[in-house]
């Protein structure tokens, strides 16, 4: 279940080993695919004057801040939603992607994002054919069941008579898929043109003049993939890895609330100014560093701490208000009764109130 802002908020809310190699795999990829495979666009564009790109530094942190935003207020992004959240049926996916879609493409037309950040005709060209890509696919898939063996031969050896070094086995492949699973996503986003901000904003620019539809298909084609899989998973009632970990399967029915709305709106808003989001800033990292990708990796991550601060705060101000208004209504006289009441009478109104405060901590 890959929803890579729920990485970013769990490497600070839950830090654990597997997260931060998850996340180093995406980096990795970036590296790589710069290196071996191309398509990988400089940062600043060259096209840009230097006023330009004073602009572009404010547009990328500004809307970073507010992808980071976003993101960690409606749990999820283009993956977590749009690719797990859809194929799921999640009600608040279905409710969120159309939201962050519309104000995205609202966003980077009516800014003019394509012409912040506009493509590279030489990076255009430098892209490898199809072929190539289906090779790396293939490479990927396969490396894929070399893993998947493994794991399930580490977790049907391991014996309750070693336990330390069954732990250590499953914890040593657990890091290997992790590291695994970011680097085949980020080179599935490098491919794709995910990682390429020109490439987002020339598909949600609509005024740009060179509309580019290509990332529409992208979508569909992962949704292809991961629509069978988590109706598969969830018929057979999958609740643990192969390596004996739990999945953190989120409710399909959850309610649809105002955190929702309000971070799909400012996600969608961040991404349309931007062109980033928060899996492929993380490749962007290793693909093209510069300090531009920086600003808006330092924006994203902003606003998921400043988010986290705030959600922490806020539950933290509700209990104690929760906890005063029944200090309140104690020192008030509930739970009292009169002396002229029979002693059923008593014991019926005991019971009223004690239901009262209990409906008041829920």
């Amino acid at each position: 279940v890959l929803g890579i802002s729920g990485y970013n908020k769990r490497l600070f809310v839950q830090p654990r080993t597997d997260r931060y190699m998850m996340v180093a795999g995406l980096i990795l990829a970036g590296v790589i695919m710069s290196a071996l495979y191309g398509g990988i666009e400089p940062m600043p564009p060259p096209s840009l004057s230097s006023g330009e790109r004073g602009v572009l530094l404010i547009r990328l942190a500004v809307g970073g801040l507010l992808a980071g935003v976003g993101s960690t207020l409606q749990n999820g992004c283009t993956s977590g939603h749009g690719l797990t959240g859809l194929a799921r049926l999640s009600l608040r996916s279905w409710v969120a992607v159309p939201i962050f879609m519309v104000a995205g493409v609202l966003t980077a037309t009516l800014t003019r994002s394509a012409r912040v950040l506009p493509a590279d005709a030489a990076t255009e060209m430098d892209i490898p054919d199809w072929t190539t890509a289906l090779l790396l696919a293939a490479c990927v898939v396969s490396t894929l069941a070399v893993i998947a063996a493994l794991a399930r031969w580490v977790a049907s050896t391991s014996t309750s008579s070693d336990q330390t070094s069954a732990l250590t086995a499953r914890t040593f492949m657990t890091w290997v898929a992790e590291v695994f699973v970011g680097l085949s996503f980020g080179c599935g986003l490098v491919i794709s043109g995910m990682a390429r901000p020109s490439k987002v904003v020339a598909f949600l620019d609509l005024g740009s003049g060179s509309w580019d539809l290509s990332l529409g298909f992208v979508m569909g084609g992962a949704l292809m993939l991961t629509f069978p899989f988590f109706q598969v998973a969830h018929f057979r009632g999958m609740e643990k890895a192969v390596l004996g970990s739990a999945l953190e399967w989120p409710a399909r029915k959850a309610p649809v609330d105002r955190s929702l709305v309000a971070g799909a709106l400012l996600f969608g808003v961040g991404w349309g100014t931007c062109g980033m989001c928060p899996g492929p800033v993380w490749v962007a990292l290793g693909a093209m560093p510069s300090v531009e990708v920086g600003v808006a990796f330092l924006g994203m991550l902003t606003g998921t701490l400043m988010t986290l601060w705030a959600q922490k705060n806020f539950a933290a101000s509700d209990q104690k208000g929760q906890a005063a208004e029944i200090v309140q209504g104690v020192d008030a006289g509930e739970g009292t009764t009169t002396e002229t009441s029979t002693p059923a009478e008593q014991e019926a109104n005991h019971n009223i109130q004690g239901k009262t405060k209990i409906d008041t901590v829920v």
